[in-house]
């Protein structure tokens, strides 16, 4: 047998490497030197500005440039800055200025995020910020500033890539020290603080959250208060205790408005009335930071309710009035943008999609406080980004459309995708989406399952990851199932996974197969199973349950849940996932598994350490199973650099071509 191209050391010049980066340009590469992939929208109060966030490509071997991107009657401008530029968030308020603009700037040292304002089109430093800002948002009045600060070195979430944000002027030889008492060693996390200024009338921050707390989330409460997410320590594992309080600016004294509910039910996304007196958050079962969708409750003179959505799942909110509570999220795979009264409880929809959506790791909009304008950056698998305002008395409207010869590329080659529904083992209905080449089935097929467990698919450019449009574009279907624990379809139906990691979700995913088979869609010969984080648990799962596949690649995976939990930066969260439960280990079902498994990893993941792909492959090599594992050094949670990603997609579809007999 000739060699396998998956596994050669440098894949450079190979054919397959040529292939890939050849579909790679197509898509890329008639945007380089341009503004491209709009996301972070904003929008000025009177709705007559719009921003956003844009990337600038120059090749497939850099980073790309993140810049401002502003459009008004005057037309579309592009911030140029010799630095990363990124989260435009125009001041609010009837008394301010439509143009009064902040973002993130890393003017200092790469990574190293500070707040900036715009002004005329140029970026004017505001003092430097102790640690990296990771978010802003202006007080009601448009008069004061707030920026969360993480220490240099800090945890980013998994859902961000994971491994340690910069670490600014610490020696990269510095060792990263724990100790088993608290203040022993560095604490790992690093603490977030909240920071606020006056621009143009303050010359220095203040920093006004509590000492010993860290805040992941913040937002105005009034002009004198915020409502914070809180814990008392600066873990990634500490979100998952984390509490909604309420802190002075003055006093900095905090006070708990609701606790988390524990059991895997985490409280996030804050909002507050300009008035200070009503505050919403959102309560669901999460398995990541940052990746929250669930049901509102409303707290308001220290009595806390439940908000009516009509069986929306959140994932992004914010008080227009003091009535008035906007909210993004998604129902089954619709993507639904609503307004809702806290005080009737009456919902109304302004926008609903099952094709498109907005948002990236979940849907989120931007709003403007003295109109009914809405901001989204809108996308669907038929529908390259673009931002577009929603205004009640008209249609949605294209603000800034970034479509270049790419875009068409890929519309030509990536086939089409529908919505695909189902009935698992015990009757409950699943749903997914089926993305298919042209011509007649059935075609070999790719099941893609999402990591979370508690996220979803939703119809977005290139599914959200360049690999599903590769992979038709080379004669395969991919499937994207959205089984328990998924979101949009309730809390009953998140929480159902947890405790049974691998259990019903592998009877939702099969059956879903089983009825793509039946309906002429997939080959019952040539399956293959792909994933990422809990995405790939199951893709290494999946193949200890069936020898039905002929090919599995499984990314950043656990393969070993007793060890991982013991390993990650968030054993709250691999707590809350296990539930007390027994875990269904891949590696400890290795003896079943016969089918063909490359394994993917990043040196710098803190939540699934690389040390988890790494002993299934050996395992698997040792009992004579066709088996790859692949290191990326500079690579965390996912594989998200080029050109490791042209590699990573290089490999993976090396590996499903030979191994389910494609030309």
């Amino acid at each position: 047998m000739e060699p396998i191209d998956a596994l050669r050391p440098d894949l450079r010049g190979s054919a397959t490497w040529q292939r890939v980066s050849d579909h790679y340009h197509q898509l890329f590469a008639p945007g380089f030197g341009v503004s491209g992939e709009p996301c972070d929208p904003a929008i000025a109060s009177d709705g007559s500005t719009t921003a956003c966030t844009v990337l600038i490509r120059s090749d497939l071997e850099s980073a790309p440039r993140l810049a401002v991107q502003i459009q008004n009657s005057t037309g579309m401008r592009t911030i140029d800055a010799p630095c990363d530029v990124r989260l435009p968030r125009f001041a609010q308020g009837g008394a301010v200025r439509a143009v009064r603009l902040a973002a993130l700037a890393d003017l200092a040292a790469d990574g190293m995020f500070d707040v900036v304002m715009i002004d005329n089109d140029e970026i004017h430093p505001l003092p430097t910020l102790p640690g990296v800002a990771e978010t802003i948002a202006w007080s009601p009045d448009g008069s004061t500033l707030l920026a969360i600060v993480a220490d240099a070195g800090a945890d980013a979430a998994g859902a961000q890539g994971s491994g340690r944000i910069s670490r600014g002027d610490i020696p990269e030889w510095m060792p990263v020290v724990m100790g088993d008492q608290p203040g022993e060693g560095t604490p790992v996390g690093g603490w977030r603080r909240v920071w606020t200024i006056r621009p143009g009338i303050e010359t220095a921050w203040s920093c006004i959250s509590p000492d010993g707390v860290t805040c992941w989330e913040a937002v105005w409460c009034g002009l004198s208060d915020i409502v914070a997410i809180i814990s008392d320590r600066p873990d990634e594992a500490a979100w998952f205790e984390a509490r909604v309080a309420r802190i002075d600016l003055v006093s900095r004294s905090s006070t708990t408005l609701a606790n988390g509910n524990g059991n895997g039910m985490c409280v996030g996304l804050p909002t507050a009335t300009p008035d200070g007196l009503t505050t919403a958050v959102v309560r669901a079962s999460c398995s990541d930071r940052t990746v929250v969708a669930g049901d509102v409750y409303i707290i308001r003179a220290g009595v806390e309710s439940r908000l009516p959505t009509a069986d929306i799942d959140v994932t992004w909110q914010s008080f227009r009035t003091n009535e008035l509570l906007v909210i993004a999220g998604q129902r089954g795979l619709y993507t639904v943008i609503a307004e809702v009264n806290v005080v009737t409880g009456d919902v109304s929809e302004r926008w609903s999609s099952l094709l498109e959506t907005c948002g990236q790791r979940y849907p989120e909009v931007a709003i403007a406080s003295n109109c009914d304008a809405i901001a989204m950056v809108r996308e669907g698998y038929g529908t390259p980004p673009e931002l577009t305002v929603l205004v009640a008395a008209g249609p949605q409207r294209a603000t800034t459309s970034l479509t270049h010869a790419g875009h068409h590329a890929m519309l030509e080659s990536a086939g089409t995708l529908e919505p695909v529904a189902w009935t698992a083992p015990d009757g409950t209905l699943i749903d997914g989406l089926v993305a298919c080449p042209a011509g007649e089935g059935p075609f070999p097929l790719i099941t893609y399952v999402h990591g979370g467990p508690v996220w979803a698919w939703r119809s977005r450019w290139t599914m959200g990851y360049p690999y599903t449009a590769l992979f038709v574009r080379n004669g395969f279907a991919v499937f994207h199932p959205n089984p328990r624990g998924s979101s949009g379809r309730g809390e009953a139906f998140r929480a159902a996974v947890l405790g049974d990691l691998g259990g019903a979700e592998a009877g939702d995913i099969l059956s879903g197969i089983d009825h793509l088979e039946s309906i002429g869609i997939a080959d019952p010969q040539r399956l293959g199973v792909f994933g990422g984080s809990h995405g790939g648990f199951m893709a290494a799962w999946l193949i200890t349950v069936t020898q039905r596949f002929g090919a599995a690649v499984p990314y950043c995976p656990v393969t070993e849940w007793e060890f991982m939990r013991l390993t990650t930066n968030d054993m709250a969260a691999q707590d809350h996932l296990l539930a007390d439960g027994i875990a269904n280990s891949p590696l400890e079902h290795v003896d079943r598994v016969v089918t063909p498994t490359l394994l993917f990893t990043g040196s710098r993941d803190l939540i699934t350490p690389a040390s988890q792909g790494l002993a299934l492959h050996r395992a698997l090599a040792e009992r004579g199973v066709p088996t790859g594992y692949v290191e990326y050094p500079l690579e965390g949670h996912g594989v998200r650099t080029f050109p490791a990603q042209i590699d990573f997609s290089a490999r993976s579809l090396n590996w499903f071509e030979r191994f389910l007999c494609l030309p």
